[in-house]
């Protein structure tokens, strides 16, 4: 008797699992096809039923990547009103994600390295970090529109962000040798140093302007 039929959409989720666990044994480019369905336990005629190609599952683990990590961290920090604690949420889910799901990152990892060959890839990878650097300047703007701070170039802090995010997640990935419970609750230290709050405006011999009229 057959057991339940598994659908598409969970057979894609256990594919891309295996696929994972071979990138990380062997890195993208020493993995075959074959190596992959082999892992799964399935025929390379039955898993090209799912993806055509190596290069269409690791687009998948990308995808993955993007909607089970930035979207979730999206809709978290949606409530929040704060410019500035809704950038302090962002690093500390991502570091929460990052000790979550290693393996989802090592993903990455392989993904960055490949748009060294590919083009295609280079250019799904360039649309990612637009997206990101969006995402950014817009909480950026809304943090000096409401007076919490004042950046001078916010296309370059955005930049800075993602630079610090990304040197955390290669320096896990490589070593695992980081505190990431300790890296969490420094988020909101480190950004308060970056983004110090908006000084008051002050007069002619440095008294500061308080909006209201002498005596």
């Amino acid at each position: 008797m057959k057991g339940p039929r598994v659908s598409s959409g969970i057979r894609k989720q256990q594919i891309l699992a295996a696929a994972k666990r071979c990138f990380q044994r062997k890195g993208y480019a020493q993995t075959t096809i074959d190596e992959i369905a082999a892992e799964y336990g399935m025929s390379k005629g039955s898993l090209y039923w799912y993806y055509p190609s190596k290069k269409a599952v690791l687009i998948d683990l990308f995808r993955v990547f993007v909607e089970e990590t930035l979207n979730r961290i999206l809709t978290e920090i949606g409530s929040i009103r704060s410019a500035r604690d809704r950038i302090v949420a962002i690093g500390e889910r991502l570091a929460r994600s990052l000790q979550e799901d290693i393996e989802l990152f090592s993903a990455l990892i392989v993904f960055w390295e490949s748009s060294f060959l590919d083009e295609s890839i280079r250019e799904m990878l360039m649309d990612q970090y637009r997206f990101y650097g969006r995402i950014l300047t817009g909480l950026l703007d809304d943090g000096e529109r409401a007076g919490e701070f004042a950046v001078p170039d916010k296309k370059i802090y955005a930049a800075l962000m993602i630079a610090m995010m990304e040197g955390v997640i290669v320096r896990q990935v490589l070593n695992k040798d980081l505190d990431l419970e300790e890296i969490r609750r420094s988020v909101s230290g480190v950004m308060n140093r970056l983004l110090p709050e908006k000084e008051r405006q002050t007069g002619p011999a440095g008294s500061s302007h308080t909006g209201k009229h002498g005596s």
